[in-house]
């Protein structure tokens, strides 16, 4: 190439590169346009709440139960419209089977012996009821086979239980219901039966700490609240038994956040341990034991749960006290509610009045 023409090439690639340079120099200077300050919303966890009513022990058999098969099958719940309290779960304990024994709803001989009629499974379908227990003393006392009819009949009738099997593999397992994005595991479990038909452990799911223990932190991580009914104790008597208190704590040690406690037939008081509440128990709703003062004298508990993001909180809403036979009704008596409330409030360890509702 040409000496001349080399030269003339190479400033020109030269004053190009100079060029270029200026320009991305003279850019790096330049501030930048100003541009609208983003705006930001503080995002909140959604909220959601569930309230739940617990009540105490419902016999449809014996004298209600003949009741229910010669008067009228909703007899037992006419004067009671539970539903008024707008609750979203409603949970009791079914203190009977349900069994077809030829019209029969209580032993001849044996008053402690009883069961409901087939019928009654439309009494409790239509009461207001959505989720019974039927771990209890009762549970057996037509024999195993009424036991398994009374699960299909609560099964067929799609009335949720806990406490009874028909076999023993699933005997553990919580029932596991949600309602408004709150997911709750329920358990429950009886000290005892009155009839101890062989092979009746393998159909009554008992107090037994090392298969709760390990089935409660199956699903501990996967659910909002744990919930155990229990059926146990001494019955008619002024304050809970050693051996409930006992299981009690042990309960809400090992990851029960709401303990309700069922047969002694009279309710106790409620006592706050931490985040769980122990409510040691929840007397009669419908049972015909009119021998005995407070047999006759309950309340139901109205809880409100409040989950928030990953947090779910549980606080007492009201207390509904009631006056308890054959067809229970809300308790109106003034003087009779605050003998009620006078109790309850002597065995708990918090302020009982501010949620006792008087109608």
């Amino acid at each position: 190439m040409n000496p001349s023409v080399y030269k003339a090439a190479a400033g020109i690639i030269t004053v190009t590169l100079l060029l270029i340079l200026l320009i991305i120099v003279r850019a790096m200077r330049t501030p930048p346009e100003p541009r609208e300050p983003a705006v930001t919303e503080e995002v909140r966890p959604a909220v959601s709440t569930v309230t739940f009513l617990a009540f105490g022990d419902v016999n449809l058999g014996r004298t209600v139960g003949q009741r229910i098969l010669k008067t009228d099958v909703h007899f037992p719940f006419r004067k009671y419209a539970i539903r008024d309290d707008s609750a979203d779960i409603v949970f009791a304990n079914l203190e009977c089977q349900v069994s077809d024994q030829k019209g029969e709803t209580g032993h001849p001989v044996y008053n402690l012996i009883f069961t409901a009629p087939p019928e009654a499974i439309t009494t409790l379908k239509a009461s207001g009821i959505d989720i019974v227990s039927t771990a209890n003393n009762h549970a057996v006392d037509y024999g195993i086979d009424a036991l398994k009819e009374t699960v299909d009949r609560l099964t067929e009738a799609n009335i949720p239980f806990i406490g009874t099997s028909k076999v023993k593999e699933n005997l553990y397992w919580p029932l596991i219901y949600e309602k408004n994005n709150i997911k709750f595991a329920i358990f429950a479990v009886s000290a005892f039966v009155n009839m101890t038909f062989k092979g009746w452990r393998d159909h009554v799911a008992v107090p037994d700490s090392a298969k709760l223990t390990e089935q409660i932190a199956l699903v501990r991580d996967s659910v909002d609240i744990v919930i155990l009914s229990y059926h146990g104790g001494v019955e008619y008597t002024d304050r809970p038994a050693d051996q409930v208190q006992r299981f009690a704590e042990w309960s809400v040690r090992n990851g029960v956040d709401l303990f309700l406690g069922h047969h002694p037939h009279v309710t106790f008081g409620v006592q706050q341990r931490g985040r769980s509440i122990i409510v040691h128990s929840l007397g009669n709703f419908v049972f015909y034991q009119p021998q005995h003062y407070w047999t006759q004298r309950s309340y139901g508990i109205k809880f409100l749960f409040r989950k928030e993001g990953d947090s779910t909180h549980m606080a007492i809403d009201r207390f509904i006290p009631v006056n308890v036979s054959m067809q229970t009704t809300r308790l109106t008596d003034s003087t009779e509610s605050l003998k009620l409330l006078r109790r309850t409030q002597q065995l708990s360890n918090i302020d009982i009045q501010q949620y006792w509702k008087f109608q």
